[in-house]
């Protein structure tokens, strides 16, 4: 059994027993990992450490590589990130991206993917309420290039040209748009010029979000819908439902 010491973040938290529970983090060395907390009474953390949603700081755990869970030795917080408990959507958003990363991550090392998530959670601490949702959907595209699936909306997928004031389809099997000629038919979601240009302006990891978006519940739903064909397998992530529902139409 060996000891590593690691930045991590905890992103889900469940009760084994009256004085343990099970905690989930995303780490920039071993990826995602199960980790078992014994002795906590509820309310407490373990030498007065905070166990809450989305905390970060320096974490050692005892790795033992045939066990699933790895045993807690401690966990040092240095972002609480208390303010993602504020208001439901601001949390629904941090639920999202970690329901992103702890199901599609994987357990190697990713210390850029790790960066990238806690940038975004710091992001959705510090942003106004009217902007929480417009950064959720920048900061979870940017999870989504970042674990190898950007899609492509600057040129159709299949004849390369750039469309200008023209409606468009999402293709969803290929990750991409295609222009109204070579759109199969029934094809994917439709974009129009100002709905493609925020998307662009979401997926463009250089510059801010979109101050304001049209119909923001259809951006949700794009993205959710990418998420779900590209990275799950066909099944939505529950994060996704229910900000969607908090949300209405």
């Amino acid at each position: 059994m060996g000891i590593v010491t690691t930045r991590a973040v905890l992103l889900r938290s469940f009760p084994y027993s009256e004085t343990s529970r099970v905690l989930r983090f995303y780490t920039d060395a071993l990826g995602t990992v199960g980790v078992m907390a014994k002795g906590l009474r509820a309310g407490g953390g373990r030498r007065g450490t905070s166990l809450e949603s989305f905390t970060e700081g320096g974490l050692t755990i005892y790795v033992r590589p045939t066990r699933e869970l790895q045993t807690l030795r401690e966990f040092a917080p240095t972002r609480v990130r208390r303010k993602l408990a504020a208001d439901l959507p601001r949390f629904g958003g941090g639920a999202v991206l970690g329901e992103l990363v702890l199901k599609h991550a994987g357990e190697e090392a990713n210390p850029r993917l790790f960066d990238v998530l806690s940038r975004a959670l710091d992001r959705l601490c510090e942003v106004p309420a009217e902007s929480v949702l417009p950064a959720l959907l920048q900061e979870g595209w940017r999870l989504v290039s970042t674990l190898g699936y950007r899609p492509q909306v600057e040129r159709c997928l299949e004849c390369g040209v750039s469309p200008t004031d023209e409606l468009v389809r999402f293709d969803l099997a290929g990750g991409g748009i295609r222009c109204g000629r070579c759109a199969p038919d029934p094809a994917g979601p439709r974009l129009g010029p100002r709905a493609r240009a925020q998307l662009s302006a979401l997926l463009d990891q250089s510059g801010p979000a979109p101050p304001t978006l049209e119909r923001p519940v259809v951006h949700l739903r794009l993205l959710s819908d990418f998420v779900t064909y590209h990275l799950s397998g066909g099944r939505p992530l529950a994060s996704f439902e229910v900000l969607t529902g908090l949300l209405g139409s």
